[in-house]
């Protein structure tokens, strides 16, 4: 099997450290390089002679946030964020990364990052990659695949984001939520939820079922929804 080319990018040494010695524990990865630079290392991924499998790198960093790294050089590399602020992540609904890290990591979190790293290899690969974005969970961040969401309700500061018989909280407005959701056949129909089109079985002009849950249409929304299923009527 190949291995899996590295490189880990933090403006602090000792973080570098940390990334390559528990990265040392698993078979098929080799580290390419490490970069203090965020320029530099910019250079590297932009560098057509290299070839760059997973790419870990620090957030808050002088002149190129990792961030910007990702916008810029996501076409060349997964990555996998590290951070020693959380509320980095939760702002970043767009970005498809692997995992994100809060400092100091534990091997055994590490580990998890590795293991969705390599479920990445090896599903989907016949279609383009599955929207997606991470809500945070504790100290943790959890993918949540779009194609899961049943429905969202809003909950003042927090969104439930239902996924078949298991939620999580976001810390998230239900309007943030949507912007990110209407290009994927999502639809407010009510002041506090939002909903798949594609997951509606059944509409009676007061509520919509999906997998089973009753949810309910408000007033101002019923118009458009009754014309988006009007559309699709055989």
């Amino acid at each position: 099997m190949s291995s899996h080319q590295v490189i880990i990018i933090d403006d602090e040494p000792l973080a570098i450290d940390v990334i390559a010695h528990h990265l040392k524990r698993f078979h098929g990865y080799d580290v390419l390089g490490t970069f203090t630079d965020a320029v530099e290392a910019f250079n590297y991924l932009k560098d057509s002679r290299y070839q760059v499998d997973l790419v870990f790198t620090d957030i808050a960093m002088p002149e190129i946030s990792g961030m910007e790294l990702v916008k810029s050089c996501k076409d060349k590399a997964k990555f996998i964020m590290t951070t020693s602020y959380s509320e980095y992540a939760v702002e970043s609904f767009d970005l498809e990364v692997v995992d994100y890290l809060l400092k100091p990591v534990s091997f055994d979190r590490f580990s998890k990052a590795i293991t969705r790293f390599e479920k990445g290899l090896t599903s989907n690969t016949e279609s383009a990659e599955q929207p997606s974005f991470f809500v945070k969970d504790g100290e943790e961040f959890i993918k949540i695949l779009v194609k899961e969401i049943d429905y969202i309700q809003g909950l003042k500061d927090y969104a439930k984001i239902v996924t078949g018989n298991k939620y999580c909280l976001a810390l998230k407005t239900l309007k943030s939520i949507e912007a990110f959701l209407i290009p994927h056949q999502f639809m407010r129909i009510h002041k506090s939820y939002i909903v798949p089109l594609n997951k509606i079985d059944q509409y009676n002009g007061r509520s919509v079922l999906i997998n089973d849950q009753e949810i309910p249409v408000g007033g101002s929304y019923r118009e458009e929804l009754k014309a988006y299923l009007k559309d699709r009527r055989v």
